[in-house]
């Protein structure tokens, strides 16, 4: 039975590693091979979810990190149901089941898609604040591109003094941009949406926090200020899906 279970776990993980780089090859909408990839990880992840790991008595210090691991788990959804029932959107409990391997694009595989009701352009966000918006959707997987991705850019709010400005990625970090020079901004100050893209991200949700505001230069037209997402992107495992309207 051991061997059966470790057997179908290395095929899982393949099939991880297949939908990962499809990443990097697949961008273009509707692409029938990724979705196909996507479906194929999907079915035996569930159902290995399921499987007995093994024996009905496992050893003491096994079974103490099998329940760390499930009160861990208990305790991100209990936090993201919570978010559910203060939000005034739909929200639909989704789990990362891929990620993009390398620097070049930033996204994640979500294990909910059309069947779900899933949407592109709907937002996905945690407790901590945005991740980011869904790009393409399969039937039981979405694809979804981060904030900190270079293509992506969001009408921001500086909370505390109000100014507005648009975000943009930069990989491990953001770019808070188009503030003219002398704008009462501050290391610290808590970027969030500022809901001015035609109603595609509420107004609101958390984006980060300024980290550094670069001297300017004598031909400098606008500040140049860093901003560190105030989620952590790289440690996700449950999101939420706000519904497109």
């Amino acid at each position: 039975m051991k061997r059966k279970i470790l057997l179908a776990s290395e095929l899982v993980l393949v099939l991880l590693i297949l939908v990962s780089f499809s990443f990097l090859f697949l961008k273009e909408r509707g692409s029938k091979l990724e979705e196909g990839l996507a479906t194929i990880l999907y079915l035996p992840a569930k159902v290995l979810a399921r499987a007995p790991s093994g024996p009905k008595e496992a050893p003491p210090q096994g079974r103490e990190r099998f329940l760390f691991e499930m009160e861990e788990e208990n305790r991100r959804l209990r936090r993201l149901l919570d978010l559910k029932e203060h939000l005034p959107y739909e929200g639909l409990a989704s789990s990362v089941i891929a990620r993009e391997p390398t620097n070049w694009f930033h996204a994640l595989l979500l294990d909910k898609g059309e069947s779900s009701g899933i949407k592109e352009g709907s937002v996905v966000i945690t407790p901590q604040g945005l991740v980011g918006r869904v790009i393409k959707v399969n039937r039981n997987s979405s694809r979804v591109l981060l904030l900190t991705d270079p293509g992506s850019e969001i009408g921001a709010l500086v909370q505390r003094s109000r100014i507005q400005g648009v975000i943009q990625g930069k990989g491990g970090y953001l770019i808070l941009k188009y503030l003219p020079l002398g704008a009462d901004v501050r290391e610290g100050d808590l970027v969030i949406t500022s809901g001015l893209e035609g109603g595609l991200f509420p107004k609101g949700l958390a984006l980060g926090r300024i980290r550094e505001i670069e001297s300017p230069h004598p031909q400098d037209l606008f500040l140049n200020i860093i901003v560190i997402p105030e989620v952590n992107l790289s440690c996700l495992e449950e999101v939420l899906i706000l519904k497109a309207r």
